[in-house]
């Protein structure tokens, strides 16, 4: 079985100020609109972080050095976040979130740039204008 032709691929704008998230099936445009619950999350070290490592990345003449962090305790056993952040500017490298051990979410970044270039990445299509109120399942109806 294709694993393309099973599944669905989904374009996701979340927008915190309005407690909005905006699911949208990419090959037709269809729009769900969900009630965003959670609060924004800035890409930072938390206030309570623990060091883990400092260490250089890349290459001889071309690395960067970064910082490594989690929010392990000394009463657990592994940690549910590791971030790593580059230690002059404090940009974001990678973040890793775990539950029972496994991974949930992995987040690289590159490319970074100041500000938004395009502000417009954050209009829903006109689709979600009449947007259904349930998330769409990932799974092919067809």
């Amino acid at each position: 079985m294709d694993y393309a032709l099973t599944r669905r691929l989904f374009e996701y704008i979340l927008l915190y100020k309005d407690g909005v998230m905006f699911q949208i099936e990419q090959a037709t445009k269809e729009c769900s609109k969900m009630t965003l619950a959670d609060p924004w999350d800035p890409l930072d070290i938390p206030q309570n972080a623990t060091f883990e490592d400092q260490y250089s990345i890349g290459g001889p003449q071309e690395q960067i050095t970064v910082q490594e962090w989690s929010d392990r305790k000394s009463a657990r056993s592994y940690e549910t976040w590791i971030g790593i952040y580059t230690l002059k500017d404090c940009y974001p490298v990678q973040e890793t979130f775990t539950q029972n051990y496994s991974v949930i979410l992995s987040t690289r970044f590159f490319d970074i740039q100041l500000g938004i270039k395009d502000p417009s990445v954050f209009t829903p299509p006109s689709t979600c204008q009449t947007a259904r109120l349930e998330r769409m399942s990932e799974d092919c109806s067809w």
